[in-house]
């Protein structure tokens, strides 16, 4: 098992590079306990920090080689240094070549991030992945493994396939028309076969420089593919859905995760897990906050998001710039603590598998067919954190694996909102639940071909037990209860659950599209209707900020709102999308009931706070059950009511770290399917009482601070 430092060195003006030496970098590692390097081979602007045949060298490192350095006194430490090369952003390249990455008009396309008022030479331009720039990454890789280093690592490795940020260089003209016979299109048009087409030829351009960096590297070597699963608008991800067979170690960058909810790195690991087909996953917990990269964030932001990592199955990586480094002495002691923990809990890790439950399909097939792709991922991201915060255990998997049926072990399969589906893939769900498998869907599940067009009935209808009749276009919905059963059993027949937002940015509409639409059925014999779909009496109420309040209920339109059949719950609304945005208790309900209604309960559970995560992996012989606290006093994320709003009360953007963690008392573990022996935590040392309850065991945990891991002796 690995536990990553990754050491950057990034400013423009190389202000640190005469201080930073490879025994700093390693002193520092051996600190954390570390036992895995990673450092750019090369920056952003295109200079190298070793002697290299193709690349300037950085003027400030003289005549030192800093990976020979660093390399010399890695092995004498006995750590293993992997090294970032291919980079797509290369000044120099860009100064000397014509290999830059351009816009349909013939921009250069930048990572830079300017204010929209300041056009500015760019100072990170891509190169084109089309172009011979390709050819550069393989020397790059080649002169890099001459220092006896374990491998390569493709950081932002970037090439777009949406048409507002992809490429239309001479390279890509020629190349497309070369393997498609016709020129790049150069507008999204989202019905268009020639779009979706385009799209995929894109993803294919990574897809073969990966498979080609692979095939070049000698057999000792790994190589790591950055896939920063919530950035570069969750691209990557299909990246390494299409090319695990090319990528040894997948590396998830949440760089993302001080502005998400606690728990993001966590899900991030297993969205990437899931993408990758279980391949080994470095994830990442910056030693900064935000975008503030010289200084230390608070300590128990970085514990907490380096145990995140590795309670939901990955390796955890510390990024640390060279500028915090030099300035900021406070880097090290919150990862060595945590890095000191993993090594304790390593030998009971190796080899476990994560206890199942629930399987949440994150569907980039889906995705990559919506024009609206980020309202698309609201769906899984619903159900995803609705679960893990009721204690239910919970994984995504990809079309891929739904494409094999790898449903093995699972309990429950949801699908929200998936509108593509291959026959494949519902051949194995109809499998699945022939077999005994629960399965919750939602709104236009299996609408569309798996290459996009529109079918004239769910392709899962007989299983979801209702005929696809059209869709009900409204700005606002409710749903009314009218069943007595387990899924609505917190609701009484009669209930009016609301269904719809306000837009947050509120300048071109009053909703968020789609939001409040619910598919109009028909419900097979056999078929329970739960809950039916009530109009709103208007576009919009008035009884709250004119425009952005709900109308009130209106008449019901007698159509089925939740149907259930055998152990099968459907809704005609986007139950996932709608929870994520406004988190209602309604709306949890409602996906909890439904899945331990359709799927009983978990082999492991806990009556815990909902800030608790709990995390169970299995091998022969042994259950590790990990706890780890989000009950945080000052996680702190502040937004304006919508973005129309231009007389704010304070700044708006508030983002703060957790700094302090409210302890949580008397928690209850239950193990069912186990017959445990004793339980003891290697990280507090505490033997843990086992009391049998009948059909199942429990484990108390009478205070949590942080964090504590459990090894259960089971059979």
């Amino acid at each position: 098992m690995t536990r990553v430092l990754q050491f950057n060195i990034e400013d423009e003006e190389g202000i640190h590079v005469p201080e930073i030496t490879g025994k700093r970098v390693v002193e520092l590692a051996l600190r954390i306990h570390a036992n895995t390097v990673v450092v750019f081979a090369r920056d952003a602007w295109g200079r190298a920090f070793y002697q290299s045949r193709i690349a300037p060298k950085h003027p400030k490192l003289g005549g030192r080689d800093l990976l020979r350095e660093l390399v010399d006194e890695a092995r004498k430490a006995g750590l293993a240094v992997v090294v970032m090369i291919g980079h797509t952003a290369n000044k120099h390249l860009y100064e000397t070549t014509d290999w830059a990455q351009r816009d349909a008009s013939g921009r250069v396309i930048a990572m830079d991030k300017n204010p929209a008022s300041r056009a500015e030479e760019p100072r990170w331009p891509l190169m084109c992945l089309n172009s011979p720039f390709l050819d550069y990454v393989l020397e790059e890789a080649r002169e890099v493994l001459e220092y006896g280093v374990s491998g390569v690592f493709l950081d932002s490795f970037r090439y777009m396939p949406d048409p507002e940020a992809a490429c239309f260089c001479r390279y890509c003209e020629e190349a497309y028309r070369r393997e498609a016979g016709s020129p790049l299109p150069r507008r999204a048009e989202w019905g268009s076969l020639e779009h979706r087409r385009c799209f995929e030829w894109r993803y294919g351009v990574l897809v073969r420089a990966l498979r080609r960096v692979k095939s070049a590297l000698p057999e000792h070597a790994v190589l790591v593919y950055n896939s920063h699963p919530a950035g570069w608008g969750g691209r990557p991800n299909r990246v390494v859905e299409l090319a695990r067979e090319h990528i040894d170690i997948v590396f998830a960058e949440c760089a993302e995760a001080d502005y998400q909810p606690p728990g993001f790195i966590a899900e991030m690991t297993r969205l990437t897990l899931a993408m990758s087909g279980g391949k080994p996953t470095w994830v990442s917990r910056n030693s900064f906050h935000t975008c503030l990269t010289t200084t230390a964030t608070s300590p128990l932001a970085v514990r907490q998001g380096l145990r995140e990592a590795f309670i939901a199955g990955g390796y955890p990586l510390y990024l640390v710039f060279s500028s915090a480094l030099a300035q900021d002495r406070r880097v090290a002691e919150p990862a060595a603590q945590v890095f000191k923990e993993i090594e304790a809990l390593e030998g009971y890790m190796s080899g476990a598998e994560p206890v199942k439950y629930a399987a949440v399909l994150f569907s980039n097939r889906s995705r990559d067919l919506s024009e609206e792709s980020w309202h698309m991922t609201d769906s899984p991201r619903g159900f995803y954190y609705a679960l893990l915060w009721s204690h239910l255990p919970v994984a995504y998997i990809s079309d891929r694996d739904l494409d094999e049926g790898r449903l093995a072990g699972y309990k429950l399969l949801i699908l929200p909102n998936v509108t593509s589906m291959s026959d494949r893939a519902a051949a194995s769900i109809e499998r699945f639940v022939e077999q005994g498998g629960a399965l919750i869907a939602t709104h236009l599940t299996s609408a569309l071909s798996e290459s996009g067009e529109p079918l004239e009935d769910f392709k899962l209808s007989s299983t979801l037990g209702v005929s696809y009749m059209g869709l009900a276009k409204l700005p606002w919905s409710y749903i009314k209860v009218t069943g007595i059963h387990p899924v609505v059993g917190g609701f009484k027949p009669g209930d009016l659950l609301l269904w719809g937002d306000f837009d947050r940015d509120f300048t071109e509409s009053r909703v968020p599209p789609k939001l409040a639409w619910h598919t109009e059925v028909k419900p097979h014999d056999g078929t329970q209707v739960l809950a039916e779909l009530v109009a709103p009496a208007g576009e919009y109420g008035n009884e709250y900020e004119n425009g952005r309040a709900p109308p009130l209920a209106s008449r019901p339109l007698g159509l089925p709102a939740i149907a259930a059949r055998g152990r099968v719950v459907y809704f005609t609304g986007q139950l996932g999308r709608l929870f994520w945005r406004i988190g209602h208790p309604d709306l949890h309900t409602l996906i909890t009931s439904s899945a331990t209604w359709a799927a009983g309960k978990p082999k492991v559970a806990a009556r815990a706070p909902e800030t608790v995560e709990v995390s169970a992996f299995q091998r022969k012989g042994l259950l590790i059950i990990h706890l780890l606290n989000y009950t945080y006093n000052q996680k702190i994320l502040a937004k304006l009511a919508s973005a129309a709003e231009k007389t704010p009360f304070s700044t708006p953007d508030a983002i703060h770290p957790p700094r302090s963690i409210i302890p949580v008392h008397d928690i209850t573990l239950e193990l069912r399917g186990y017959t445990p022996t004793s339980a003891y935590s290697p990280i507090s040392q505490i033997e843990y009482k086992l009391e049998e309850r009948g059909a199942y065991w429990e484990i108390k945990v009478p205070k949590l601070t942080e964090y504590e891991a459990i090894v259960v002796e089971a059979t």
